[in-house]
This record gives structure tokens, sequence and C-alpha cells, in this order.
């Protein structure tokens, strides 16, 4: 109790002297609150009737507090700080591979290219049983990802199960580095295409490589741009990526806090890498935070195109403060704006209903702000694409195929029975292939329920509460035949959606992450559309231009 007692004090005053270094509150209430808390503590944990952990019950109390604020205020006790670095920078020590819970089972899901996993020769699909000896079956991906991380040089022992034969794989964890930009390549008619996955402290340096290999053997008549799915990172890189296409000296973004040290504006310093280069860049609901600065800016300033869906609407910047005993507090300190002074902050996190939800900023409440040009864009719920495509509907099959990784097993047979395919941008899934996928699928547990069926259920129920079940039976029986038959038209109805996801699978586990990517631009109606702009300069620089009445 003692060395818990040092260790509450020591975080206690740490709090009060960040706030005291960095604003002047109403000391007396702080102090007040805290005097409650800390005797609240102590008394809980000397005289409940059970014994009490004291850290858990801290664990609880901090984490219940900042839920409070926002989801981005966190605690980052000091056994997770390395995880945390590994988001910032992007590196890690480990095998280099990505796992995924399968029911009681932890599947290697993807070896990442020419690191540890992969030189040791697991694949995707591998079911891993122990590690260093000890059983892994039925833990949790994150316990089963620490004991795989370590430091580089230090070896790990790891028995699987690949197609019911037991192999032991003895593996050298290594720095693994995951890329910022997982692939580039060029697309149709001298257009160039990057993809960037987060905003590690490498981004901007990796694009600028990317872009140098795409002009050295082509000449570039356009870039698309992918920030899809890209969560977001450092600001500081999405000031230098930005500063690839506008010239130096021009805000990329300003924040503003309670505090006067967070009232500050964020301009490029660098000379551009592309000044000209007309630039497509796609977003969907997945993109937040820096991509949002990124498309937000060179929408601003009128210098790309944004195609896709809205944004996901995260305006917040987040600061990492550090703590006592190696601890961490990653607090929000401020909203950030765009250059036309928008903020594309979705959700109002200081207004709750009284249950304690939150809701999104209806559209009539945005205001309008203006772009270099003139053109309208707005505030409060995200980035608007100038070109909506609408998002692709993922049937309840589809959906289902996923979560229980059914194709995810069936790309793993194929890859065991085929030694080669085609390169990724030519694989196809011929007729008879994906008809032998229909028939491995169909003596599978593979079932689904909808909105629709849950409600036929509930109907029975309440037939049998209310003693019409006997009266209702043929009709409901043959109700939920005829939709059962319905359901499996659901395969019928998304053929192309599910032999597009099997092929980029299929692809992966012969060419990795960029050979997925690469296969899946083929049927990407977001990069056709950019394409088709990029390629017909009159109707990009019409998107951009000056609205007049």
């Amino acid at each position: 109790m003692k060395k818990f007692t040092k260790y509450f004090i020591g975080v206690i005053t740490g709090a009060v002297l960040m706030f005291s270094v960095a604003y002047t509150p109403d000391y007396f209430e702080i102090s007040k609150q805290l005097d409650i808390f800390t005797n609240i503590f102590k008394e809980v944990n000397l005289y409940y009737v059970d014994e009490t952990q004291p850290g858990e019950l801290m664990d609880e109390a901090v984490n219940s507090m900042l839920k409070s604020l926002d989801p981005y205020t966190n605690f980052i006790p000091e056994e997770r700080v390395e995880d945390f670095k590994i988001h910032t920078t992007g590196n890690y020590g480990g095998i280099g591979a990505s796992i995924r819970k399968k029911g009681a089972e932890v599947i290697i899901t993807a070896p990442y290219e020419g690191f540890a996993a992969d030189k040791a020769g697991l694949k995707a699909g591998d079911k891993l049983i122990e590690v260093d000896g000890k059983s892994v079956v039925g833990k949790s991906t994150e316990d089963v990802s620490k004991v795989l991380k370590g430091a580089p040089g230090t070896k790990v022992e790891l028995t699987i199960d690949r197609n019911g034969e037991f192999l032991v794989k003895k593996i050298e964890r290594e720095e693994v580095k995951v890329k910022s930009v997982p692939y580039y390549g060029m697309l149709d008619n001298g257009i160039g295409y990057i993809t960037l996955s987060s905003f590690t402290e490498k981004a901007s340096r990796e694009i600028k490589q990317a872009l140098k290999e795409l002009e050295k053997d082509n000449e570039l008549k356009g870039l698309v741009l992918d920030l899809r799915g890209n969560p977001g990172g450092l600001l500081s890189e999405a000031v230098n990526v930005t500063n690839i296409f506008i010239e130096k000296g021009k805000e990329v973004v300003s924040t503003r806090g309670k505090l006067e040290e967070w009232e500050k504006s964020y301009k490029t310093l660098n000379s551009p890498e592309e000044l000209e280069l007309p630039v497509a860049v796609l977003i969907n609901r997945g993109s937040a935070s820096a991509s949002e600065i990124v498309a937000g800016t060179l929408q601003d300033y009128d210098r790309g195109v944004v195609i896709g869906q809205r944004s996901f609407g995260k305006g917040l910047v987040q600061q990492t403060r550090k703590l006592s005993y190696g601890a961490q507090l990653k607090v929000t300190i401020a909203k950030y704006y765009t250059p036309s002074g928008r903020c594309i902050q979705a959700i109002n996190y200081a207004e709750r209903d009284e249950d304690g939800s939150v809701m999104k900023i209806p559209d009539s409440l945005r205001t309008e702000y203006k772009t270099a040009n003139g053109r309208s864009v707005y505030d409060g719920g995200g980035v608007d694409p100038d070109i909506v495509i609408e998002e692709r509907e993922m049937g309840n099959a589809l959906v289902s195929l996923y979560r229980k990784m059914l194709l995810f097993d069936w790309c793993t047979e194929y890859a065991r029975t085929h030694p080669t395919i085609a390169d990724p941008k030519s694989f196809k899934l011929s007729d008879e292939e994906y008809q032998e996928f229909l028939a491995w699928l169909g003596k599978q547990d593979f079932e689904f329920q909808t909105a629709t069926e849950r409600s036929i259920d509930e109907l029975e129920e309440i037939a049998k509460k209310e003693k019409y079940d006997n009266h209702l039976k043929s009709q409901l029986a043959a109700l939920k035949k005829a939709y059962q038959a319905m359901e499996m038209d659901d395969l019928v109805a998304h053929e192309e959606e599910i032999r597009i996801l099997i092929e980029d699978e299929i692809v992966s586990r012969y060419y990795y992450e960029a050979g997925r990517i690469a296969h899946s631009l083929q049927s990407d109606p977001e990069v056709q559309e950019a394409v088709n702009l990029l390629g017909n300069p009159t109707e990009y620089m019409n998107v951009l231009k000056l609205v007049k009445d």
C-alpha cells in the first residue's frame, strides 16, 4: 500500500504541476476534488470488505474520467507506450506478420514481404499453436502479439498447424519497418498512383521517393493520391505531405485551444516537388485527421480535386504528456482549421444528451466557407469530395463471408494447390474456379441473419406467446422458406464483389500487400474516375474553376 500511495501522490503532483505551468484554472476547485478523490480512494482500499486491487481501481477511475471527454484522450500505461510509438514511427521489433482471431485459434493472415516471418516460410492461413513452448490457443490477438514482439536479434520458436501438419519454426526477431506507402505505380494514360496508409514520421519522405521512381521512366500527366482508410498520424507529416504540392510559405493548418500556446499556424517550409502536376485525392469515411488536413488544404487552395465519399470528420489535435513511472497521457489540446477557416470536426463532445451520448453536427448547421477560387466548402462534418462516388454496398452474404473468414480459408486452399498465378494486374478467377468456390462454400457452416430474418424469428416468438403459432405455423414456415431462397440470391447479386475480394486475397498470397493493391485498382470506381478526370485537362480545370453567379 505504501508503494502505491507513493505512486499515486506522484501522479497527482505531476497533474497539478502540468496545470500550474500551462494554465490558471480554479485552483481551489481542483484541490478540493483531488482531496475528495484521494480520501475516497484511501478509505475504499483500507476498509472495503474484500481485497482490492489499487492499480485496477485507478485504471478504472482514470479511463472512466477520460472517456467522458472524447475518444482520443487516453491514458497510456508504461507497458503500452512502446505500442503507441509504433503508430507514430511504423517501426517495431518482431517477426513481421499480421494475425487474426478465428474462434479459439490465432491465424497468420499476412507475413510482411522480406521480414523474418516471410523468410522463415510462414504463410497466410498458418494456425499458431505454441509460442516458445506455451500454448496460445484461446489467447487474444493482443496477448499473442505481445509475445511475438521483442528486441531485434532475440529468437522465438513457433509451433504452427498447416493443413493438419505441425511445424516448428525458429525465427530471429528483427526491426520491422512498416511502409507508409505500401504501393505506388502507373495507371493508364500517364497517370501515377500512390497510396498512403498512415502519417508516420517517414510519410512525406516515402511519397517523394515514390514520385521520383514514377518520374524516372514515365512522363507523368497526373497523380492519384489515395488516402482512403488512412486514419491519420503526425500533424507535422500532414504539413510535409501537403508541401509536396503547394509552394513554400503557405498556411496548411492552424490550431486553436483554450491555451495561448496552442494558437499556432503551420506553414510549408520547403520548395514544392510538384507545383503544377494535376492531382486527384481519394478519400472515404475512413480518412481521418491528418488525411483530412491534406485533402482539405489541397481543396481550399484548389490544388487538387477530391474524389470519393465524405471523410470521417476528426478536427481535433492530440499531444502526449509524460507522466510519472513511464506512463503518458494523450490529450486533446486543440481543434485544427484548414486555410479557408473551416474546422471539419463532426462531433461536439462538449455537448451531450442526458444519457451522455453525442450527435454529429447536422448538415443544416454547417457553415459555408470559400476556396481560393471561390468554391463553396463546409465545416462541421468532414471533407466533402468535389466528385462524389457512392460507396459500394456490402451485401449480408459478403459481410458474413468476411467475418467468418470463409473467403480467406478458400483462398488458403487455393494457394496450396496452385504454385503460381498470373501477375497482379492480369490475374482473374475463372468461371470454373468460382463454381468450385460455391461448391466448397456449400459444405461449410455458412449462414447469415438479416434484419428481415430476425423480424421473422421475433414474429414466431410473439405468435407462440399469444397462442397463434398453430394457426400461423404453415404461413410462417412458407415465409421463412421463401426468404431463405431469396437469401441465397444475395450470393448471386454480389458475385462481382465476391469475385474481386477472392482475387485480391489470392493475389496477396503470391505478391503480398503491394500485389493486392495493384490488382484491386483494376476494378476500383474511384480510381477509374480519377484517371478519366486527370486525363481530361479541361474537365479537371472546370471542377476547380472560380464559381461565378
